[in-house]
């Protein structure tokens, strides 16, 4: 599962991508930041694989915030997912330690994949923007270097809210020469206060008195070791102190390359490999069809052919008497054989008419059998309902009814209260008790009603159900007539198929017979000829890794035609260009230092000096440098840079 940490000022973008990535089984959105404070802060706690950081955010922008943190966490991939494609943002941010730069408006499964290329440990960089951090193409803030021996121009230091100084950094945020910063040993910057920073305007002030104070006292002690030293130090020394300081960017490719040649013409018929696949000596690299080879062989079976060809019309003459003689038996063979075509005819047009029957009882059979289910259903379900509608009906009447009686009861009581009492008459007494009569009479009345209802009911569903019982019997006794209707039909078709097989094998014998075999017991023998392995398997003649493959399958070849480049991916060189004057300053067998890798994954290794070659122009003079890669990474086609040490 890949942790991925979303970094975007936006909520609506941050929203898209988390509904984006979240639909990739292998993807886990651990967190979502709007600022470049809390990336940092989110990274250190929740340590994610990969963080989708956007280059323009307040306070702390995308570049910084990058840098911070590829040189804080080893283990957290850094991929900018920004809407600007010019040089300085690209630049800047793979400068910065970046491992990928692609663009919002970028597809969807290009964006997956750049995570999950980024989170392998490769550099991912969208289409058209490769060329665009490649140092002889720099932008602005980046690292320049000139060759007239001029002093490159750094800035020590920027200011950034709430008085926090990062060493190193130019207007750019990028890595300026000769400083510090860039060294991931010795990054430190301490997040939390930098925001609380932010907060507390008097602790603002004393820091910014503090560090000024702090700022006084280093100009005046650098003045006092200003004079200590030589007015005008020599040239050379100053040229020599810019060499050992500047870093040279170069390609890193293979120390030595071992050409694997077409050894015969052909065409590839299949190549096994990729470029960076590891190889041992002896494993099939591709394979090459042999086309000379081909037509020797096409050449040794016309031969072959020809000479068949005339043993078979000697024997064609031998037995043109035998057919002759076979004419007549042949032409018998034939009425016979047409006899047996119209009988094999009639037969399939037997088995034809009681295939036909059989479907239509099949298929009328399902039918009937739902048909009869379905009658079965609607009675049942329209007697069911009918009744159930008629016990509501009677429900509802004892319903009312007791209500009525509940009624006029609880009045005849009051009234007889009153009465007792002298409030009412006598007869308004005897006109409640005689409504309270009514009352009952009509609740034992729906009463009954309701009772004669329900065995009603019960008489109808015994009906119902003994109509359904005879029913289903009627329908079994259906079923079992058609049953055997059917299996007379299947009976019949078996022996019309077992005549029409008869009638074929016969037919069969028939035609066998028609042609007359030609005897080839005085034919010679011919011994096939010798053929040519018509494919070739090139193998690899050493151990390596593949690093050019410059054909396909299908391409024509020829003898000498390069096939496949194999090298030690460990054994590498580097070349950088320099100024004459500083290429006299090194001499071939001089150590240098080579940076490779990527941001989390860097190395420096020690090289040794083994060319110094002037250029056509005179211009510069290209200084090659070897150096034994320990790791297992691939580094060939990487841009590294170059040191050299005093």
């Amino acid at each position: 599962m890949i942790r991925i940490l979303l970094v975007d000022d936006q909520k609506s973008i941050r929203e898209r991508l988390k509904s984006l990535l979240e639909t990739e089984p292998d993807f886990d959105i651990v967190g979502m930041v709007d600022n470049g404070y809390d990336a940092i802060e989110q990274v250190k706690l929740l340590l994610p694989d990969v963080v989708l950081m956007d280059m323009e955010m307040p306070d702390i922008d995308g570049v910084l915030a990058t840098k911070i943190i590829s040189h804080s966490s080893l283990k957290t991939k850094v991929l900018v997912l920004s809407s600007h494609d010019s040089d300085e943002y690209v630049a800047r941010s793979i400068y910065a330690g970046a491992n990928g730069y692609i663009l919002k408006g970028a597809p969807a499964q290009e964006i997956c994949d750049a995570v999950r290329f980024v989170n392998r440990g490769y550099m991912q960089i969208a289409p058209g923007l490769f060329e665009k951090f490649i140092p002889n193409q720099a932008a602005p803030g980046l690292l320049e270097w000139k060759s007239n021996g001029t002093k490159v121009q750094q800035v020590s230091r920027i200011d950034y809210p709430g008085g926090l100084e990062l060493t190193g950094l130019n207007k750019h945020n990028s890595v300026v020469v000769n400083s510090e910063f860039d060294r991931p040993s010795e990054l430190l910057l301490d997040v939390t206060a930098m925001r609380q920073s932010r907060k507390s305007i008097g602790w603002y002030q004393a820091t910014a008195l503090v560090l000024a104070g702090l700022g006084l006292t280093f100009s005046l002690y650098l003045l006092r070791q200003g004079l200590k030293k030589p007015a005008n130090p020599p040239a050379h020394e100053d040229r020599a102190q810019q060499l050992h300081n500047l870093p040279f960017p170069g390609k890193i490719e293979p120390l030595h390359i071992t050409k694997v040649d077409a050894t015969i013409p052909g065409s590839i018929v299949a190549i096994y490999v990729k470029v960076a696949q590891s190889v041992q000596s002896g494993d099939r690299l591709l394979t090459i069809r042999n086309i000379d080879a081909e037509h020797a062989n096409q050449a040794k079976l016309l031969q072959q052919e020809q000479v068949v060809a005339g043993q078979k019309q000697t024997l064609f003459q031998q037995v043109s008497q035998q057919r002759q003689q076979a004419i007549q038996q042949q032409q018998q063979l034939l009425q016979q054989q047409q006899i047996l075509i119209g009988e094999q005819k009639a037969a399939t047009g037997r088995i034809s008419t009681i295939q036909l029957a059989i479907a239509n009882y099949q298929r009328n059979l399902a039918p009937l059998r739902q048909q009869v289910a379905d009658a079965n259903v609607q009675v049942t379900a329209g007697t069911t309902q009918s009744e159930q509608f008629a016990l509501n009906q009677k429900r509802e009447a004892i319903a009312r009814a007791q209500a009525l009686y509940d009624q006029t009861f609880a009045t005849y009581e009051r009234l007889a209260q009153y009465q007792s009492e002298g409030a009412i008459s006598l007869e308004r007494l005897e006109q409640a008790e005689k409504e309270m009569t009514v009352a009952k009479s009509d609740l034992n009345i729906a009463q009954s009603e309701y009772d004669s209802s329900i065995a009603a009911a019960e008489v109808a569903t015994n009906k119902q159900a003994a109509q359904t019982k005879s029913t289903k019997l009627q329908q079994q006794l259906a079923l079992k007539e058609q049953a055997g209707q059917l299996q007379q039909l299947q009976a019949q078709l078996q022996t019309a198929q077992s005549d029409r097989q008869q009638i074929g094998i016969r037919l069969q014998q028939l035609q066998r017979q028609k042609t007359l075999p030609i005897s080839t017991k005085n034919l010679p023998v011919t011994q096939k000829p010798l053929l040519e392995p018509t494919t070739v398997d090139i193998t690899a003649p050493i151990a390596g890794t593949l690093i050019e493959i410059p054909l396909s399958a299908g391409d024509r070849v020829f003898t000498g035609n390069r096939l496949i480049g194999i090298t030690n991916p460990k054994k590498l060189k580097i070349g950088v260009d320099l100024d004459p004057q500083a290429a006299t300053l090194l001499k071939i067998g001089h150590q240098a230092i080579v940076k490779a890798g990527t941001s989390t994954d860097s190395q420096e290794l020690v090289g040794i000096i083994t060319n110094i070659i002037p250029q056509t122009d005179r211009s510069t003079q290209h200084v090659e440098v070897e150096f034994t890669n320990p790791k297992p990474t691939v580094l060939i086609g990487q841009t590294g840079t170059v040191y050299f040490p005093k």
